[in-house]
């Protein structure tokens, strides 16, 4: 569902601009979140997949614009310091990225025995620690990152004028505009 999200997204961008796609589409997933504390149901798996055409327009807005941003940002520091730095910005992110998946994985085993989450005997709260793990935990996060995000003051109008100043710096004309 995530690959199906991912041009709804960016038509999303196009029209709303990035800040607010992307709150728009953390804000969708916060309903897949919902959705995860009653479609964890034992022996019904296959409930807990409703829940995750919402959950993808979490991830899919996620890499889908924070690219784009960091571009923008790229830009923005090349404007203020001089120096284009993409590759450490870039790797920055992804290094984050990476940490936070491989993280995630190291505890989900932990999580599971913190729980006391037991595939032969299921409790019922061994269930509710797991609807607080994968409910209740990503939606704070998912909060805060919109928190954080309503922040961000790089509109698409500041991008351009950003850009521009920089090729008029370079004495060049970016190849891949069409205006």
């Amino acid at each position: 569902t995530t690959f199906l999200v991912i041009p709804i997204v960016a038509a999303m961008s196009k029209r709303l601009g990035q800040k607010r796609t992307f709150i728009i589409s953390q804000s969708i997933s916060i309903v897949g979140y919902v959705l995860f504390w009653f479609l964890f149901v034992p022996g019904k798996p296959h409930l807990f997949l409703w829940a995750l055409p919402f959950h993808s327009f979490g991830i899919g807005g996620l890499f889908t614009i924070m690219m784009s941003m960091t571009a923008d940002v790229c830009d923005i520091d090349e404007y203020n310091t001089g120096y284009r730095r993409e590759g450490t910005l870039g790797a920055v992110y992804w290094w984050m990225t990476k940490f936070g998946q491989a993280f995630a994985g190291l505890l989900s085993g932990v999580i599971m025995a913190l729980v006391g989450f037991d595939a032969a005997q299921v409790t019922s709260e061994a269930m509710t620690g797991l609807r607080i793990v994968y409910s209740v935990l990503p939606i704070a996060g998912v909060v805060l990152a919109i928190a954080i995000m309503w922040r961000y003051d790089i509109t698409e109008e500041k991008a351009d004028t950003i850009r521009a100043a920089l090729q008029a710096r370079r004495g060049t004309l970016n190849p891949a505009s069409t205006d």
